[in-house]
């Protein structure tokens, strides 16, 4: 299956690498890793990661990271609709 990821979660993905490269370049490329590999096993296997509470919203933890990617699967296609990390509250809990 495709993945496509919204604006949003690119620049959610832009500014964790910065934040960990800033640091630590060799921790921001793992990181960056670890997010390509994530998403590959996405486009492979869509249905694998649980249902969080929003309808349709599902959540795949980034494997050796505090990171959790949340996608809908739309028109036999992976949306990424965010990648944060998982202390936050869930996008959709955020006060107005």
């Amino acid at each position: 299956m495709k993945v496509r990821f919204a604006e949003t979660a690119l620049a959610e993905v832009d500014e964790i690498l910065s934040y960990i490269a800033a640091r630590n370049l060799t921790a921001a490329k793992a990181m960056r890793d670890r997010i390509e590999r994530a998403t590959e096993h996405l486009a492979s296997y869509p249905y694998s990661a649980p249902l969080t509470d929003e309808a349709g919203v599902r959540q795949k933890a980034i494997r050796h990271s505090a990171y959790v990617i949340f996608y809908m699967i739309e028109d036999g296609e992976v949306f990424v609709l965010h990648v944060w990390h998982g202390a936050r509250r869930r996008p959709w809990e955020q006060p107005d």
